[in-house]
């Protein structure tokens, strides 16, 4: 379980990081726009989950 708490986490430092460097960031007022960072989101859910 702590191994995939652990997956869940980086996923969200790296989604995260991605959107801090992103210059559209702003504009999603904290709900990701791009499919990749919502992607990235929706998998660290799926491991929080299993």
């Amino acid at each position: 379980m702590q191994k995939q708490e652990a997956v869940a986490a980086r996923l969200t430092l790296l989604a995260d990081s991605i959107c801090r460097k992103c210059l559209m960031s702003e504009a999603c007022d904290g709900i990701p726009m791009c499919g990749d960072i919502k992607l990235l989101k929706e998998a660290a859910k799926l491991q929080e989950n299993h």
